[in-house]
């Protein structure tokens, strides 16, 4: 039985909440992405020099101390390999501005 005082819980009276939630999130979403990617693309410049001349510097050690000192106990092998995965480092640090530059 019907009556004009029955309410029916359909869809579209939820979709107004969900389209504000939405919204809120977005909003949010630009309120943290835009100020984090201004200052990832400003300190890029930065960052990535100083992260290629770490590993630069660390590889050119590394093989200074195996080939001309020839220290008994050198660990060639984890000094490259931690200089490799210095200069590795800006990929995640461009992926995480390509993270922020999406809308």
């Amino acid at each position: 039985m019907s009556t004009v005082y029955t309410r029916h819980d359909t869809p579209d009276s939820q979709h107004w909440l969900a389209v504000a939630g939405r919204g809120v999130l977005r909003v949010t979403w630009h309120a943290i992405r835009l100020p984090a990617l201004t200052l990832l693309v400003l300190m890029e410049p930065l960052i990535c020099r100083t992260l290629s001349l770490l590993a630069i510097l660390g590889i050119l050690t590394a093989f200074f101390w195996e080939f001309v000192v020839k220290p008994p106990h050198f660990p060639f092998w984890i000094v490259l390999g931690i200089s490799v995965g210095i200069g590795m480092l800006q990929i995640p640090y461009y992926l995480l501005i390509r993270l922020f530059s999406k809308n």
